[in-house]
């Protein structure tokens, strides 16, 4: 019970901030929603090393409850005032409840999630400043520097998950960390309305294993 309260006080401190900010003008809803983005999700990531798998599932269902309530009675305005279409916060913690439950390896969640926010909030960044160069998929328009961005993120954050589980799961193999880079890239594309949020980590959770520790690739 301290880990969620302690937890939940933690976003909760992230979300007040970042709100008090945004209604200063200080700044823009989508800068203050991706900041929340990669601050959450990061410190999100590191949770089963200090917390049992089943707070982590009560945990994402308190955020989804949390977001619903924020969304009907418009408490974190800066979350939710973006000018375009989407339901990302709505995804953000099915995607975390999601991958807790396809996963018993802390360190396969850790990178999953930091893939949620660190590499798809950086590429919103970077795509968003320097995206002069775009590509389609159907209706849905991207930044090729963003999707770059992401790409290396990616590769930064499979490298260290190979060092990592490497010792953990002596049967890994290098080509694992080679594929999903490329794999959540793709996903991280054709996603909309914010659906990336549960597809990311959940490709990466099973590209890297499976709950029995059964690799997809390499075993």
């Amino acid at each position: 019970m301290t880990a969620i309260i302690l937890s939940l006080l933690v976003i909760l401190a992230l979300l007040v901030s970042s709100e008090f900010y945004w209604r200063k003008g200080k700044l823009e809803p989508e800068t203050a929603r991706k900041i929340i983005h990669i601050l959450v999700g990061s410190f999100i990531a590191f949770w089963p090393l200090y917390m049992s798998w089943q707070t982590i599932q009560i945990l994402s269902v308190l955020l989804l409850a949390g977001v619903l309530a924020s969304y009907q009675f418009g408490v974190f305005g800066a979350i939710h005032k973006v000018p375009r279409r989407t339901s990302g916060e709505l995804w953000y913690p099915i995607g975390i409840g999601l991958a807790a439950l396809l996963t018993t390896q802390p360190w396969i969640f850790c990178v999953a999630i930091l893939h949620l926010s660190l590499a798809d909030g950086i590429a919103a960044v970077i795509g968003k400043k320097y995206g002069v160069m775009h590509y389609k998929i159907g209706e849905h328009t991207r930044s090729i520097i963003g999707s770059f961005a992401f790409l290396v993120v990616s590769f930064v954050l499979c490298i260290f998950a190979f060092v990592v589980l490497k010792n953990e799961l002596p049967g890994i193999s290098l080509a694992v960390f080679a594929v999903v880079p490329f794999l959540a890239t793709a996903v991280e594309s054709i996603s909309r309305h914010g659906l990336d949020n549960v597809f990311i980590p959940l490709v990466v959770v099973f590209a890297m294993g499976l709950p029995t520790g059964t690799l997809i690739f390499g075993l």
